[in-house]
């Protein structure tokens, strides 16, 4: 079996975020103790659902059979959660199915598709100062592929909306 490069990239990013996430984990587990130490478990049940909520995203990804976009999309969301872009994703429920991939993916997507989150990123850069920032990520069935919309806003605009096709023989 031979990796692509951005299959071995992903796989290096997933390992790194890994690492942070465990990380994260024990800090949570760190202020969990310390309220409960106190005697303030209010706190702490506020802070475990805080903590809860976060992940959701992550467990929708989790559910993409086709690792290379399912990866793609990990590491997109949790590079915008670390320059503090509160992101959600949505796609159709057929994504979740494996035929529908046999349909919709071809392995030279995904170095695309990796182009495509890295370009978002680097453009969302320009942002920053704004203050508080939101991302909506939508998949798209296409015929012959897929689309990816990526949507960045503040509290009152869009600031960008960057679209993706990913199609077998496009015309």
């Amino acid at each position: 079996m031979h990796m692509s490069e951005v299959e071995h990239v992903l796989l290096s990013e997933l390992l790194e975020w890994y690492r942070l996430q465990r990380h994260d984990f024990l800090n949570h587990w760190q202020v969990i103790m310390g309220n409960l130490q106190l005697n303030q478990p209010e706190k702490a049940l506020a802070y475990m659902r805080e903590m809860i909520a976060e992940p959701q995203e992550e467990q929708k990804i989790a559910q993409i059979p086709e690792p290379q976009l399912a990866a793609s999309l990990l590491g997109f969301l949790i590079r915008l959660r670390r320059e503090d872009i509160t992101a959600t994703i949505d796609f159709p429920e057929g994504m979740k199915q494996e035929d529908f991939w046999q349909d919709h993916w071809r392995e030279e997507y995904g170095e695309a598709l990796y182009g495509y989150t890295r370009e978002c990123l680097e453009l969302s850069a320009q942002f920053r100062q704004l203050g508080k920032l939101d991302a909506e990520v939508f998949l798209y069935d296409e015929p012959g592929g897929l689309s990816c919309q990526f949507i960045l806003l503040d509290e009152e605009n869009v600031l960008l909306d960057k679209m993706a096709k990913f199609i077998i023989n496009p015309k």
